[in-house]
């Protein structure tokens, strides 16, 4: 069966396609077609960061999977962070083949984690918490939690395969947001977590990169290997009764 799969990747909040590109890369060298879109108001200034809104955000999502469907038969969308919350929009809105995120809020700032880090490597860490907070708009900030507040509620509604990624020791995320999300969607989902020990938020630039990027890969493959020996399958007529 030749069919092109397409991989959409969305980045997170106040990133930009670095967030995700190891992934996209390595997709790419398999042979997917991938689109990395850079959200509105993202990866430019703080002044474009601030005029920009979360309808801007799920605009640019919308207008990369119209893109993505023009070249591929069947789409798997991937959402690192506030993008996995994007990826929910989508899911619900148009046919999403897989559904996979990574360090995806549903509680986000965990302190906890962010003062470990810092305890641990003060110089490294400190320039990374007050570099974000001195680049990030209040606006943003207020932008982002209203689209987490309306992206709860489409959870149950989500039905397509779901795969998710957390690293355990998320300083962004609280890692516990995994195990509320995989509870929340549809049961249809067959949500399955996939916990990482050793990274950050950061996870696709991490000690868990490699590991992350191959899971990624096998589900990938496998649910479409599955389609396939699903859709070759021949039926079997019901036996005459006797």
């Amino acid at each position: 069966m030749n069919e092109t799969v397409g991989c959409l990747l969305i980045h997170g909040f106040a990133g930009d396609i670095n967030d995700i590109l190891p992934l996209a890369m390595r997709l790419r060298e398999e042979g997917y077609q991938v689109e990395c879109p850079t959200l509105e108001g993202h990866g430019t200034t703080r002044r474009q960061m601030a005029k920009s809104t979360r309808h801007d955000w799920l605009r640019s999502a919308d207008e990369a999977y119209k893109r993505l469907r023009m070249r591929a038969d069947s789409i798997v969308v991937i959402g690192f962070s506030m993008g996995g919350l994007l990826a929910f929009h989508l899911t619900t809105n148009y046919p999403v083949e897989l559904l996979i995120t990574l360090n995806t809020p549903y509680k986000y700032w965990d302190v906890k984690e962010a003062l470990h880090y810092l305890r641990e490597d003060f110089p490294t860490h400190s320039r990374r918490y007050i570099h974000g907070i001195g680049r990030i708009p209040l606006s943003s900030m207020v932008q982002f939690r209203r689209l987490l507040s309306e992206t709860k509620p489409l959870l149950p509604k989500i039905t397509t395969p779901y795969v998710l990624l957390q690293a355990r020791h998320d300083d962004t995320v609280h890692a516990v947001s995994a195990e509320i999300l995989a509870s929340t969607v549809n049961e249809a989902a067959s949500a399955e977590i996939s916990w990482y020990e050793h990274s950050n938020h950061m996870i696709l630039h991490g000690p868990d990169k490699e590991e992350a990027i191959a899971h990624v890969l096998t589900k990938i493959k496998a649910h479409f290997a599955s389609k396939y020996e699903t859709a070759d399958t021949p039926t079997r007529s019901p036996e005459p009764a006797r």
